[in-house]
């Protein structure tokens, strides 16, 4: 039993108290493999989630956060002190909701059946190195960079509707991931 005040809807199910069900079924893959200072990996994923709300028409649609495939691969290499990665995921967009037409009617606005379009495929490559030296006996200097992001691709993560009290129209919210984003470190333990 699910409750859809739970279930963080953005459409004309946010203000619904109702009770339902979730169902969820899905697979796995992984495949990894080592040569020398080489590790390479590869993991899809298939998944199936649905809600099932009675008082709701229709009354089974796909869950809010579902990604029905999701592929992620990585490369790393390690040799001595020098770890360098490079990875890159995957993955179907969320279902949203959208209006069925750009008119406000009674002050609401009026959706498309609940979770019936898409957002675009989310796609992302990330690059870390990391570098680490010895100094005297028991210490260890550590220092490296990232760049999460890497080919800057512009990703919706969310995406919902509300009406704009200044115009009297709808208005389209659209979430995006971080764009390319670089990261350093050094740390020093003794």
């Amino acid at each position: 039993m699910v409750s859809s005040r739970s279930q963080n809807f953005q459409n004309q199910l946010e203000f619904l108290k109702t009770n339902g069900e979730y169902a969820a079924f899905g697979s796995e893959l992984l495949i990894q493999k080592q040569v020398s200072n080489f590790i390479a990996w590869l993991t899809y994923t298939y998944t199936n989630n649905e809600y099932n709300f009675s008082e709701v028409t229709p009354s089974k649609f796909d869950a809010n956060f579902e990604n029905k495939h999701q592929l992620n691969l990585g490369l790393i290499y390690d040799y001595k002190k020098l770890k360098i990665a490079l990875g890159a995921r995957w993955f179907t967009g969320i279902p949203i909701t959208l209006p069925e037409n750009e008119t406000i009617t009674n002050n609401q606005i009026v959706y498309a059946i609940p979770n019936s379009s898409r957002l675009d495929d989310y796609f992302q490559v990330n690059f870390s190195m990391g570098y680490t030296q010895i100094v005297g006996k028991k210490s260890e200097l550590q220092f490296g960079f990232s760049v999460q992001n890497a080919l800057n691709t512009k990703n919706s993560i969310n995406q919902y509707y509300r009406i704009n009290q200044n115009t009297s129209s709808i208005e389209k919210v659209v979430t995006y991931s971080l764009e390319r984003t670089p990261n350093a470190f050094l740390r020093f333990s003794f």
